[in-house]
């Protein structure tokens, strides 16, 4: 598991220490760093997928798409390095990059892939990276290019959701992600049984077309209706399925990074979401969440209250652009969960805007 991530020179960030834990949650204002720190993880990851000859990392990827590097260079800084350093508890390593040619597309490297050390090799070369712009509906999904993809890798948009759920639907799931209202075990009755607690009654089937590498997905709320296209379900669900399937298969030396798990879901089911996801985070499986939904953030609390996840295994960090701290890079509060759920700090914009308009309509302030 990667312990810690030591940015310097990257965006946003001229020197920031990040925590991780088995469960990371990066919340707060819009352009605060959030998704840098996360970038910071995926260029990693990008470094194991995309490079050749231990040369440069690209800048343009299959996880991130960054410009160039006047782009990514951080601009509180005359430094012409950036230094990505990923901690695990037993070891680390640096990702040294030249960044003084601000038009390239790609940095120069100045440490060779056979310096990572093989535990957080593992961890970069199976992230799992899950945007926050994913397939829309479609009737038909790819398969994925590689002949040996990343294991339970659903693609950045899930596009590959649903040939993993094809491939692999009758396949046993992890005891600890177990929903304990199914007894059936396989990955087609887990995903059922998760998705229903965010979709009451939600039923998925996948289809290989004859003589083409595409899949059809198909979706129904009841035994007793037909299966429908997507598009005549709703994005809630398409949205949903790729993270409750590459949760659901996701090894234990794998990092699954969502952005926006919450996206066109329900309050109930973005709460629900929080909750799946604290039972994947401790079944094993690190996972690092954007999000901006105080209903995950309970969702994850609800977690921790009813022993899903240990406190001490939950990381919260509060990112603000409104001021820097002596590094010139953002602010960020890590609020503390106790093992009722309850957080330790609640920090000016740290989903207090509810509170904040009912006092303005009731008078109060």
């Amino acid at each position: 598991m990667l312990n810690a991530l030591l940015i310097e020179n990257f965006k946003c960030f001229r020197k920031q220490r990040i925590p991780l834990s088995a469960l990371t949650l990066f919340t707060g204002f819009n352009a605060a760093g959030k998704s840098s720190a996360i970038q910071s993880i995926l260029l990693g990851s990008q470094l194991l997928k995309d490079t050749n000859g231990d040369v440069a990392l690209p800048l343009n990827g299959n996880h991130v798409q960054l410009g160039t590097i006047g782009d990514v260079r951080c601009h509180h800084s005359e430094e012409k390095e950036i230094r990505i350093k990923y901690l695990s508890e037993s070891s680390e390593f640096s990702l040294i990059l030249d960044a003084s040619s601000r038009k390239s597309t790609s940095i120069p490297l100045k440490v060779t892939r056979g310096e990572i050390p093989s535990d957080i090799e593992k961890n970069l070369n199976n992230v799992i990276f899950i945007s926050t712009h994913r397939s829309e509906n479609l009737d038909v999904y790819p398969t994925p290019d590689e002949s040996k993809p990343i294991f339970a890798d659903v693609g950045g948009s899930g596009q590959y959701a649903p040939w993993w759920f094809e491939q692999l639907i009758d396949e046993p799931i992890e005891p600890d992600k177990l929903n304990p209202k199914e007894s059936a075990n396989t990955l087609r009755r887990q995903f059922n049984a998760w998705a229903s607690e965010i979709f009451p009654g939600i039923e998925a089937n996948t289809e290989s077309i004859e003589r083409t590498p595409l899949i059809r997905l198909e979706l129904r709320t009841s035994l007793q209706e037909q299966w429908k296209r997507p598009a005549n379900i709703g994005f809630g669900l398409t949205y949903a399925f790729p993270i409750i399937v590459a949760g659901l298969l996701a090894k234990k030396e794998q990092v699954l990074v969502i952005d926006s798990p919450e996206a066109h879901l329900h309050p109930l089911g973005q709460s629900k979401i929080g909750y799946f996801l604290g039972v994947i985070a401790a079944a094993g499986v690190q996972v690092i969440v954007e999000t901006h939904s105080d209903h995950v953030l309970n969702g994850i609390r609800l977690a921790v209250a009813k022993n899903a996840i240990s406190s001490d295994s939950v990381g919260i960090h509060f990112f603000s652009s409104s001021s820097l701290d002596e590094e010139n890079s953002p602010a960020i509060v890590s609020p503390q969960i106790d093992v009722k759920g309850s957080l330790s700090e609640w920090p000016s914009g740290f989903f207090d805007q509810t509170d904040n308009d009912l006092a303005i309509l009731n008078g109060w302030g």
